[in-house]
C-alpha cells in the first residue's frame, strides 16, 4: 500500500492503494470488479487494519463509477464518510462532473440510505421482471397473426446466430440504441461471449438481425439458472423500431429458448427504457425487484 497523500478522520487514515492491494480490493467488491477496472482506489486504515475501501473508474462524459465496501457492518459508519469525501474531492479536482453508484454496486444495494444522506440522488431505477416463456411467446404470436399481411417490413433482414465478428457492432448498438445506463452491460456481453465455447448451446440464444451487411437488431441472453433465461440486452436500430423484423427476432429467441428447455424469461428495464416497460405493462408483468443507480453531482 502506497503511503502517499492521505487524510485523517479521528483515528482513521486514508491511503492510496497500489497494484499489490488488488486482491484485497477484489475481495471487498467482487461484483464491481467483474464489470469495472479501477482507475484509483483508497483504503481506510485504523491501527494497521483495513476497515474498508473505495474504488473509482473514470468513464466518459465526466462520469466516475465507484463502489465502496467495508470489512464489517460496524466499519461502514466509521469510514464511509471519509472515503466518500476523499473520492469526491479527487474526482472534482480531476474535472469529473458526477460520481455514480451503479445498480450492481455493493454500496448502492446495501447502503442506499447512507448515500442519500451524503447528498446522492436517485438517477435511475431498474426493475426486474419475470414471466413464463410460453405466455410471452403466445401473446407475441397472436400479435403476429393479427397483423399478418397488414404491416410490411422495410428491411430484408436475416436473423442469425451472433458471431465474434458481430461483437463490435453489437457493443456500439448497446451503447447507443438502449436508453439510460444499459451500456454498463457491454463488458459482461463480451465476457460471456468469449467464455462460451463454440459448442455451448447458449451460443444459439445470441442473435443478430442483418440487413445489407449491418446489424440492425440484436438479442443477447444468458441462462441464469436451469430453465431460466435472462435477457441481457435487446435493441433495434431506431430507424426500424416497430418494424415486423423486431418481432421476428424476439419470436426466434423464444423458439430457441423453448428448444433449450427454458420455461421462464427474466429481464430488466430502466426508468429510461419506456418501450420495454410498456411491453411489461401490456403483458401485465409486475416488477419483482427494483435496484437504483445513485449519483452525486460534483458542482
Amino acid at each position: 500500500m502506497y503511503l502517499g497523500p492521505m487524510s485523517t478522520n479521528s483515528d482513521i487514515r486514508i491511503f492510496r492503494c497500489s497494484d499489490a492491494d488488488r486482491p484485497m480490493l477484489s475481495r471487498l467488491c467482487p461484483s464491481w470488479f467483474r464489470s469495472h477496472q479501477p482507475t484509483t482506489s483508497w483504503a481506510a486504515v485504523r491501527d494497521g487494519q483495513v476497515l474498508g475501501a473505495i474504488l473509482l473508474q473514470y468513464l466518459d462524459e465526466g462520469r466516475v463509477s465507484f463502489d465502496l465496501n467495508t470489512v464489517s457492518e460496524d466499519a461502514i459508519e466509521a469510514c464511509t464518510t471519509a472515503l466518500l469525501e476523499h473520492a469526491a474531492e479527487e474526482a472534482r479536482t480531476s474535472g469529473a462532473l458526477m460520481l455514480d453508484a451503479d445498480v450492481d454496486s455493493l454500496v448502492a444495494n446495501r447502503h442506499e440510505d447512507l448515500l442519500l444522506r451524503s447528498g446522492f440522488v436517485v438517477h435511475e431505477t431498474f426493475d426486474t421482471f419475470t414471466a413464463p416463456r410460453a405466455q410471452l411467446e403466445e401473446r407475441l404470436s397472436q400479435i403476429v397473426e393479427r397483423t399478418k399481411g397488414r404491416i410490411k417490413s422495410r428491411v430484408d433482414a436475416e436473423i442469425i446466430q451472433m458471431e465474434e465478428k458481430h461483437l463490435d457492432a453489437v457493443a456500439i448498438a448497446m451503447a447507443t440504441w438502449i436508453g439510460g445506463s444499459a451500456s454498463r452491460g457491454i463488458f459482461q456481453m463480451r465476457q460471456q461471449f468469449h467464455r462460451r465455447g463454440k459448442t455451448d448451446p447458449q451460443r444459439r440464444l445470441q442473435l443478430v438481425a442483418m440487413h445489407e451487411n449491418r446489424v440492425v437488431a440484436f438479442s443477447c441472453t444468458s441462462i441464469s439458472s436451469p430453465g431460466v433465461l435472462k435477457i441481457d440486452g435487446e435493441g433495434t436500430d431506431p430507424r426500424y423500431r416497430l418494424d415486423p423484423m423486431q418481432t421476428s427476432l424476439t419470436l426466434t429467441m423464444y423458439e430457441r429458448a423453448r428448444e433449450a428447455g427454458i420455461e421462464t424469461i427474466t429481464f430488466e428495464a430502466g426508468s429510461r427504457q419506456p418501450n420495454t416497460r410498456a411491453m411489461a405493462s401490456r403483458n401485465r408483468i409486475e416488477s419483482m425487484k427494483q435496484r437504483r443507480h445513485l449519483r452525486l453531482l460534483l458542482t
